[in-house]
């Protein structure tokens, strides 16, 4: 690589650029360290700055979560790649916590996955994860999913492995084989051998159902040929966990090597549910809705939206640079980082 951040080539690799991928290494940090990291499903910035809030390990954006919430569409792949790395720019530019992206099937042929890698890397993500299901894919609890060829998978993941501009770029291998209408558990298996083969730095078996079973034989079986392969669990909103008589525990699964442990649609389940009871109790009692929930969020870290926007980070950056800003901001009502108790607006 020349000292030209972008270098000119021939081919396919009409534009190449170093990236210093500082996220990504942390991610790598922090799965070296821990017994296992964790992160919830997002779909908007807000929810990544909260999840930094709480102390979280990472933030992942949602496939599911972000077509739904940002479109209203059910997971068919039905937002482009543009779309979804737009999605993953303002989450990554609101938290300091590592982002793991969806990026679906790759969008196309190598050239597209190849092409979705960078623009990941671009949006300044630790990490992405691509599936060997068909295009269009579909969330792996619809029915109706199939999977790829292997040979066309090891070819979509030795792509995507290739097209990493920093090697620090974390690289998540999934599989749908187990439970799609074209494969089976031996199937589950032997995919993760291959994507392991193909360089990439983990592997998620997507399950069907909450089977402990199931995860504990993936886990033992695979590691028998590939003892250190680092594996991805999710731990998914699909299934009812609390109505599992032993249900598998986020420490347990650390131990079997799934080091990545996520739920897609956590935060979209929590802010549905919330909105929704808030919602009806405003329908229902007026201004007393609003009361009730003042009585949950007054004194809560999450009671300032001028405080959750950073707004007195802007305002001392407008003060820099505007000399008439601090008489305008001293002089009238609303935030203000000198008020101690400031008052809030909606304006």
């Amino acid at each position: 690589m020349s000292s030209d951040p972008y270098e000119r080539t021939t081919g396919a690799d009409v534009f190449t650029r170093d990236v210093d991928n500082e996220s990504a290494r942390e991610f790598r940090r922090m799965l070296d360290e821990q017994n296992f990291v964790f992160a919830p499903g997002i779909y908007h910035a807000l929810d990544a700055r909260l999840a930094e809030l709480a102390g979280l390990d990472a933030a992942y954006m949602s496939g599911y979560s972000t077509v739904l919430g940002q479109f209203g569409f059910p997971d068919l792949e039905m937002v482009t790649m543009t779309e979804m790395v737009e999605n993953a720019k303002r989450i990554v530019e609101a938290t300091d916590l590592p982002v793991v992206a969806d990026c679906d099937t790759g969008y196309g042929g190598v050239h597209n996955v190849r092409r979705a890698v960078r623009e990941y890397e671009k949006a300044g993500v630790a990490a992405i994860h691509i599936e060997d299901q068909t295009t269009p894919k579909r969330c792996g609890h619809i029915a109706g999913k199939e999977i790829v060829s292997r040979d066309k998978a090891r070819a979509r993941f030795e792509a995507a492995v290739d097209a990493k501009q920093s090697e620090d770029t974390f690289i998540i291998a999934r599989t749908d084989a187990y439970g799609s209408s074209n494969g089976d558990w031996e199937e589950h298996l032997e995919r993760g051998r291959i994507y392991a083969d193909a360089g990439v730095d983990m592997v998620w078996p997507e399950m069907p159902d909450p089977s402990r079973e199931d995860a504990v034989e993936y886990a033992e079986t695979i590691h028998e040929t590939h003892p250190d392969l680092k594996l991805a669990f999710n731990y998914s909103s699909s299934f009812a966990w609390s109505e599992e008589e032993d249900p598998l525990t986020f420490e347990e699964l650390g131990d079997l090597g799934y080091e990545y442990i996520f739920i897609t649609l956590f935060g979209l389940h929590s802010g549905a549910h919330s909105v929704y009871e808030d919602f009806s109790n405003l329908a229902e009692n007026d201004e007393v809705g609003q009361m009730d929930l003042e009585e949950r969020y007054i004194g809560h870290p999450t009671e300032s939206h001028h405080e959750l926007a950073f707004v007195s980070d802007y305002q001392e950056t407008e003060m820099e640079f505007d000399r008439e800003a601090r008489e305008r901001i001293e002089s009238s009502e609303g935030f203000s980082e000198e008020q101690s108790d400031p008052i809030e607006s909606d304006d």
